[in-house]
């Protein structure tokens, strides 16, 4: 009879301040460049297009960035494996357009700072 080892996660180490800071930093400059390339798509576009909506997900559900968001309460697992953040919710649009424009906005003020994300635009009825 042969015996498997199991392996078991371990614990995580904790952040440090800094980064605690430099992550929540990071966050409230997304979620800001995030409401501002909204709102400028509107002005700009209108909010005409087809209706549905957009997220953004993160792939690591252990990268520190994730674990900050867990910690705050932003976001939610995914059934597939990944940390959603729905963004821009409570505003008044209808348009995937409108959101994807906010999503992308958000990960590329992310990724100034190393952070991976994606964006997932949906139609209604789709999600």
């Amino acid at each position: 009879m042969s015996a498997t080892i199991l392996t078991f996660p371990t614990k995580q180490n904790a952040m440090s301040r800094r980064d605690v800071i430099s992550f929540s930093e990071a966050l409230d400059a997304a979620w800001d460049a995030s409401l501002e390339a909204t709102n400028v798509f509107v002005e700009e576009n209108g909010d005409y297009f087809s209706e549905g909506g957009a997220y953004v997900v993160f792939d690591d559900l252990n990268a520190p960035f994730v674990r900050l968001l867990k910690v705050k309460g932003v976001g939610e697992a995914m059934i597939c494996g990944g940390w959603k953040v729905s963004l821009l919710l409570g505003l008044p649009y209808k348009s995937s357009c409108v959101y994807e424009a906010g999503c992308n906005a958000f990960i590329e003020e992310l990724k100034l700072r190393n952070i991976s994300a994606r964006v997932v635009t949906y139609e209604d009825g789709e999600e």
